[in-house]
């Protein structure tokens, strides 16, 4: 969507920080959530870990962040759509 509106500078700077936001949200996850996960893969069934809380913390917590930032990036991403609506001459904008 950023490539296609980029000529529409309203709906550019929405699309960009949506491809940002979603960008984010990928380094949050390669930070925060994945080493979470590597820790988890070398858990053996047993007796809890006594740093699990700290681990699930960490995890969860990426999540939430993750979500929050999509959430942000798709909002950004309706807003470039919703935007875009009719030109001022009556036609279509992707046309």
């Amino acid at each position: 969507m950023t490539v296609v509106v980029r000529r529409r500078r309203p709906a550019f700077r929405l699309a960009m920080a949506g491809t940002v936001l979603f960008a984010v949200s990928l380094a949050i996850w390669i930070s925060v959530v994945a080493p979470a996960n590597a820790i988890l893969a070398q858990w053996v069934p047993g007796p809890i870990p006594d740093d699990f809380a700290a681990v699930r913390h960490r995890w969860e917590a990426g999540h939430i962040a993750i979500s929050a930032v999509k959430t942000a990036g798709l909002c950004c991403a309706l807003a470039a759509g919703l935007s875009l609506g009719r030109s001022r001459d009556g036609s279509r904008p992707w046309t």
